[in-house]
């Protein structure tokens, strides 16, 4: 070892080599400052005088297999200028009070996207917290200042993160990149966002989000010129929770032998006809002729899934959607007619899936189960503002070691 070495392996600067001890796993390299390299602490003066006052232990980046430690002679220097009278300064660690250096720092942060905490931590035998605190902090400086500038079109939608919390993330549909955080769910969550959007001077064309008002309302306050989206996504799950009612109220009304034939068949109604085995699709037909509504409403379903394929123009899928309505009015089933009056009212947020040119927030229920697992994964996170920093970080991520 030498001072060259300890300068281009550990990004130490300005430090002597003095001696090395090794013990077991661990090497201790003992280090002192250059006499000619003090300065004051506050004015940077090299007026100054140093007492030596003890020694210090740094880990840094391991030697091989060997954990390193970097025992620093410290000082207390006087500044003959500004009167300071202080410790010296290690340039080569982040804080003051940290216990390694800043290039074994740097690794953990580059490693992170490839081991775990756990991994990270019995690698360079530090604590777990450790090496959290040293990925929280990086997170922090990272995403201190998110710009909103460029941002064109944005998805709005709550996730429920356990324990009745939820969190409200606003993402921009185009880079996939998270904008905004906010504490439970609806117009209230977004006040820090309306606070931001007012100093970006973004202009925002179109939000997506889904059929609750709350969201809706408060596009139309603070977005008055950008297009309200509602996915298609959203609107097929709407019918099916409608089909589901049907099939409900459906059993209520049948003897306990005929219960038996609908009885757990939900999601024979509501999967993609597309994704049916035959024997489903077998059993489907049968269920559909011994009880008209549920067939109707199949029915329907299945024609309003086909408007999103065939329409290609904003008039065409106005058309095709009015028709609809028009056919689940006549249907007779109350909760068929339901579901009309509900593409009616919101038929220019509907149609803004045309409009702007097939726009969709799938991207965000994706999203939200990336948060799911990587709660779950954690087994839940006590740290909130670290949860919060890695939804941030969590378009960047590979699932599999972000915990």
């Amino acid at each position: 070892m030498s001072t060259s070495h300890i300068y281009h392996t550990q990004g130490i600067h300005n430090f002597h080599y003095c001696k090395e001890e090794y013990v077991g796993n661990t090497v201790k390299i003992y280090i002192e400052r250059a006499f000619d390299k003090f300065r004051c602490p506050d004015c940077n003066s090299s007026n100054v005088f140093v007492v030596r006052d003890g020694e210090r232990e740094i880990k840094g980046l391991k030697s091989g297999k060997k954990q390193t430690y970097f025992v620093v002679s410290m000082h207390r220097v006087r500044c003959c200028d500004c009167g300071c009278y202080k410790h010296e300064k290690l340039d080569f660690i982040s804080q003051p009070k940290v216990h390694y250096t800043r290039s074994l720092e740097r690794s953990i942060i580059d490693l992170r996207g490839e081991m775990s905490i756990t991994a990270l931590a019995n690698y360079f035998d530090l604590h777990w917290s450790t090496v959290k605190d040293i990925e929280k902090r990086h997170l922090t400086r990272k995403y201190k200042r998110i710009k909103l500038k460029n941002a064109k079109y944005i998805g709005i939608d709550e996730v429920y993160v356990g324990h009745n919390r939820y969190l409200t993330i606003v993402r921009d549909l185009l880079t996939g990149a998270v904008l905004y955080i906010g504490e439970g769910k609806g117009g209230d969550a977004l006040k820090g966002f309306a606070k931001k959007l007012k100093h970006s001077k973004c202009k925002i064309k179109a939000v997506a989000v889904d059929l609750a008002p709350s969201y809706s309302a408060w596009v139309r306050e603070h977005l008055p010129n950008a297009d309200i989206v509602y996915d298609h996504f959203h609107l097929i799950k709407l019918m099916n929770e409608k089909i589901n009612v049907i099939r409900r109220s459906t059993m209520n009304k049948l003897d306990d032998d005929l219960k038996k034939d609908l009885k757990g068949q939900r999601w024979l109604f509501v999967k993609n006809i597309e994704n049916l085995k035959q024997d489903e699709k077998e059993k489907l037909d049968k269920l559909k002729l011994m009880f008209d509504d549920l067939g109707t409403a199949w029915l329907l379903k299945e024609a309003l899934r086909k408007i999103y394929s065939i329409a290609e123009t904003e008039s065409d899928a106005e058309l095709a959607l009015k028709y609809w309505c028009k056919l689940a009015n006549e249907s007779g089933i109350s909760s068929m007619k339901t579901m009309a009056k509900t593409i009616q009212k919101n038929m220019e947020g509907i149609k803004g899936y045309w409009k702007h040119n097939k726009l969709t927030s799938a991207g965000m229920e994706g999203f939200n189960n990336k948060i799911g697992w990587l709660n779950r994964q954690a087994y839940g996170y006590r740290d909130q503002e670290y949860f919060k920093l890695k939804i941030f970080d969590l378009p960047t991520l590979t699932l599999d070691k972000v915990i």
